[in-house]
């Protein structure tokens, strides 16, 4: 009843201003918060050591296949592939030499770096 009384009111127009004004003010809102209203903690998909603080990123050149296994979506074949293709000079590398398509590298770009390799 009172959502007919709206939309026979002498000026909708005005009504129409005043909830879209209503609905640009809530989404104002909710970007200003992050979106953290009623947002419930998932757990974080970057690792983090036993302290529950994020760990040095792991650098291509030293890693063990062991510890490249344990980035997100990298099996162990993959870590041996990435070993094999030693030594990187940048981490697009990864990419230009084949080793990791581009959403493979996408996913671990964040968690790892390219350190100086010894000669």
């Amino acid at each position: 009843m009172a959502l007919r009384s709206l939309f026979h009111h002498k000026r909708p127009t005005l009504v129409l201003v005043g909830i879209g004004t209503l609905v640009v003010l809530l989404a104002g809102i909710g970007w200003a918060t992050g979106g953290q209203v009623g947002a419930v903690d998932s757990p974080s998909k970057s690792p983090v050591d036993g302290n529950g603080s994020t760990p040095k990123k792991l650098d291509l050149n030293r890693a063990s296949i062991e510890e490249l296994a344990r980035l997100p979506g990298v099996t162990m074949d993959v870590a041996e592939r990435i070993v094999r293709h030693r030594p990187y000079k940048k981490l697009d590398d990864l990419v230009t030499r084949r080793v990791l398509g581009k959403k493979e590298f996408a996913r671990i770009r964040e968690q790892v770096v390219v350190g100086r390799t010894e000669r």
